[in-house]
């Protein structure tokens, strides 16, 4: 149970977000400030800076569950076989999780500001470093190997292919289903060709 503290804790951050992702997409990441933040949240800055150490960490505040929740769903897969396929599942239930308003709003900040694009691509490689890591750990090796990375970074650039061509106003089609279509491109399917 969690205690009056930590339900104060998750309120405050959870109202610097929606007022951060409100300003952002009303003037912008750049030309918004912490002070602006704070104010449309009804806090100090010093207690934005309290529960976010930058502007930035407001949109990345929830990167170690993030990356923690797709490898949760990577080794829970039901294909157990170590291949770009038997990963689709997993990245797609965690896709299944992120379909809400928030993240999309979140999405399309990120994937069009130049501003985020490092640390965007930190997060990416991140999911890459952890899933490969997965992998490694599965077929009982320490260290991944480069089969472990390249399966891993193919995966996750299905998932960000997704994330870029995703469209609330199209609800025909989901971000679980564009995750889908993306591990489907035959491209990815091809056998290799014969040795010479």
């Amino acid at each position: 149970m969690t205690t009056l503290r930590e339900r104060n804790r998750l309120r405050a951050r959870q109202d610097i977000s929606t007022a951060a992702l409100k300003l952002f997409a009303e003037q912008g990441y750049d030309a918004t400030t912490v002070e602006q933040i704070a104010r449309a949240a009804g806090l100090s800055s010093a207690t934005v800076f309290r529960h976010f150490p930058s502007k930035e960490d407001i949109l990345f505040g929830d990167e170690d569950s993030s990356a923690a929740a797709m490898v949760h769903h990577v080794a829970n897969r039901t294909d157990r076989s170590i291949g770009v396929a038997a990963l689709a599942e997993g990245v797609g239930k965690f896709a299944a999780e992120l379909q809400d308003e928030r993240t999309h709003a979140l999405t399309r900040l990120v994937m069009t500001n130049r501003s985020l694009e490092a640390r965007s691509l930190r997060m990416r490689l991140r999911w890459e470093r952890d899933i490969a890591h997965q992998l490694a750990a599965e077929e009982g090796v320490g260290t991944p190997a480069l089969a472990h990375t390249l399966i891993a970074s193919i995966a996750i650039s299905c998932f960000s292919a997704a994330l870029r061509h995703w469209n609330r106003d199209d609800p025909s089609t989901t971000l679980t289903d564009l995750v889908t279509l993306a591990f489907e491109q035959p491209l990815l399917h091809r056998p290799a060709p014969p040795e010479s």
